[in-house]
């Protein structure tokens, strides 16, 4: 609590994710038509690799441009670096992505016989965590979409829009960098919550809450501690009906 900007209660955390859950009821749905449900932990490592500094439309072609190219992760593991990098070239840094995405596979098969992380789903969460770390080019933040999406642990992706979100909402103090606010984050929110908060604020983050925050549609502005809101307090079930019937634009 000590890296918190204010107390933060229990209560206060599942009123807000009940309120982001209504304000955005359509995101679990884009995020299941994205694939994030149904990857391997491996689709998902290599899903995070492409995502690092392009959009979500980006990441997703890349990745669907690997599969029809590619019949394994092992093949792309042998493939040529230059070859790979124009198969993802829809991504920015397609080649320095596809060294670090053949780094990891190479070092998969050395160890596994063959291109796999599988056997993640046997580990303890903090192995785990430590384990894909240690991986060239995988940080906190990718090392958690696995372990979320992927092997279902309750660990939350800190990305731009949750940590903006959750600085506002006092849950990660002003100093606290992103990388730390992974470790906050996880003492701080239950496990059950995490999933559906780390969509809600993903979400709130790129509609609402944005760099000027568009605080007269916020539907949880009573928890905000940001000083600069550009709009009096809304009416919440207003503010949730005006972005629940919103369209999701693309990233």
């Amino acid at each position: 609590m000590a890296e918190t900007e204010h107390a933060v209660t229990r209560e206060a955390i599942a009123l807000v994710a009940e309120r982001l859950s209504r304000a955005y009821p359509y995101i679990r749905e884009v995020k299941a038509a994205e694939g994030l449900f149904t990857d391997t932990p491996l689709d998902s490592l290599m899903r995070a690799v492409l995502s690092q500094n392009t959009t979500d439309r980006n990441r997703d072609a890349a990745f669907a441009a690997l599969q029809s190219r590619y019949s394994s992760w092992d093949d792309v593991a042998d493939a040529p670096q230059e070859a790979l990098a124009e198969v993802i070239r829809v991504t920015n840094y397609a080649y320095t992505k596809a060294g670090r995405m053949q780094a990891i596979l190479r070092r998969l098969c050395e160890e596994h016989g063959r291109a796999t992380l599988d056997f993640l789903r046997e580990w303890p969460t903090d192995r785990v965590l430590d384990y894909l770390d240690a991986f060239p080019g995988i940080g906190p933040k990718s090392a958690a979409i696995v372990a979320l999406f992927a092997l279902d642990r309750p660990v939350m992706p800190v990305d731009t829009h949750v940590y903006r979100v959750a600085q506002r909402l006092g849950w990660i103090g002003p100093t606290t960098t992103p990388e730390r606010a992974h470790a906050v984050l996880r003492a701080l929110i239950p496990p059950a919550l995490v999933l559906p908060l780390h969509m809600g604020c993903w979400e709130h983050g790129r509609v609402t809450c944005r760099p000027v925050p568009r605080c007269g549609q916020c539907a949880v502005y009573a928890f905000c501690r940001f000083p600069a809101k550009t709009a009096p307090e809304p009416l919440v079930e207003e503010a949730i009906a005006h972005t629940a019937h919103s369209r999701r634009k693309a990233a």
